[in-house]
């Protein structure tokens, strides 16, 4: 395992330019998926990021080559902001979970899929070029349960270089959760999901550490008991939403925090 690090590190750390280029660049060979996808994007009041993220989601390099392989379902917890109506042109199925809660809403969306993998995103990031291609290539290894990405937060930490930011992710995913799956970029069987009795929708769902434990680790592992669970350095999502989630800790003034007001009341 120190030995993985270490060449993660030197790997990352090289160049800057090098680590750009192969963020960019990230399996570009595209490649057929294996079976079809269901793309599901919880949200909650998230117009001022929605229309940037799914118009990746839509641009991606390996949608382009083979949409019949792809579906969009969007599963909103009771919006009253314009996300529903910015986010109708970019998915193909529209769900209103009255109930609330982002597990809640994961668990829907994939009841109403017709995918047999699952593609986990947030409504508050985007996706580059060949993020998809190389977030979906590890399942022509049939062993493989599922895939996770990494996640950057360039807006709200300007100063930590992505290059770095990626590295921290790398260590912490090789290290203190070898098996985690990051909600807002992942992908994984179906029919593992349901092996799993779906999440757990009995816990606070407004809780931010109770969700990131059910959605990520404790599913990470419960996957990792099927097979094979895959952190993907270069299959990068960035995070619009960083702002937010500091308004949501209260660790912004109240005034810069104005225009997330209805957004950070619940965890969606």
């Amino acid at each position: 395992m120190i030995l993985k690090i270490v060449g993660i590190t030197l790997s990352l750390l090289t160049t800057t330019d090098f680590i750009e280029s192969k963020i960019h660049n990230s399996d570009n060979k595209i490649m057929k998926p294996v079976d079809k996808v269901s793309i599901i994007i919880p949200s909650l009041n998230e117009e001022l990021f929605i229309e940037q993220c799914l118009k990746s989601l839509r641009n991606q390099s390996i949608v382009k080559q083979y949409p019949e392989y792809f579906e969009y379902i969007f599963v909103d917890n009771n919006s009253t902001d314009n996300t529903i109506k910015f986010a109708t042109p970019y998915v193909d199925k529209i769900i209103i979970n009255k109930n609330g809660g982002k597990l809640t809403s994961r668990n829907i969306g994939t009841l109403n899929s017709k995918g047999n993998i699952i593609v986990s995103v947030d409504a508050d990031m985007t996706f580059s070029y060949h993020w998809l291609n190389t977030i979906l290539k590890p399942f022509n290894d049939y062993n493989v349960a599922g895939v996770s990405g990494s996640i950057v937060d360039i807006y709200n930490n300007p100063f930590l270089l992505k290059p770095i930011q990626i590295l921290v992710n790398a260590i912490h995913r090789n290290l203190v959760h070898p098996t985690q799956m990051y909600g807002g970029n992942s992908a994984y069987w179906k029919h593992l999901f349901y092996m799993n009795n779906q999440f757990n929708i009995n816990i606070n769902q407004k809780n931010v550490k109770e969700v990131v434990k059910e959605e990520e680790i404790d599913f990470g592992h419960k996957l990792f008991k099927f097979g094979k669970v895959i952190y993907k350095s270069n299959a990068l999502g960035i995070h619009l939403g960083g702002e937010k989630v500091m308004c949501r800790h209260k660790l912004k003034s109240s005034e810069s925090c104005r225009k997330y007001e209805i957004g950070i009341k619940r965890f969606g």
